[in-house]
């Protein structure tokens, strides 16, 4: 059964996800970076690299001026997530956020579910033309 996600989670979750990924692609100097978004239960997203990692003051504290690290757990901690970051310079980093289905999904009513369904379709469709 399709679960609708709430918009204001889901905006703070495409977020999150677009600043870890841009983390990345500045600073880590990874050769290799994977996003993994798992629909289920729960919402899981994890973004890791195999880079340099982060120095372990700016993990927990971030940078003076600089908002990404504290602007994601901010973000987190608005929709109920919970946001983790392992790191270590010989390992790359892993951000992983998880936000409970509870606050995150809703149930869609039977009316609702076709009109999802309409429109996921119409989507899709516009995409092949």
């Amino acid at each position: 059964m399709p679960w609708e996600m709430h918009p204001i989670a889901r905006d703070e979750i495409y977020r999150i996800g677009y600043e870890a990924i841009r983390n990345a692609c500045k600073h880590s100097g990874a050769s290799r970076l994977e996003v993994e978004l798992r629909y289920a239960h729960d919402l899981a997203l994890l973004v890791s690299d195999d880079g340099i990692g982060i120095d372990p003051t700016i993990a927990d504290r971030g940078k003076d001026e600089h908002f990404g690290l504290q602007g994601m757990r901010e973000r987190a901690a608005r929709i109920g997530g919970k946001l983790t970051l392992r790191s270590s310079s010989n390992s790359g980093t892993e951000i992983r956020l998880i936000v409970p289905g509870g606050i995150i999904f809703r149930k869609m009513t039977p009316g609702q579910r076709s009109s999802f369904t309409r429109s996921l379709f119409a989507r899709i469709r516009t995409l092949f033309r």
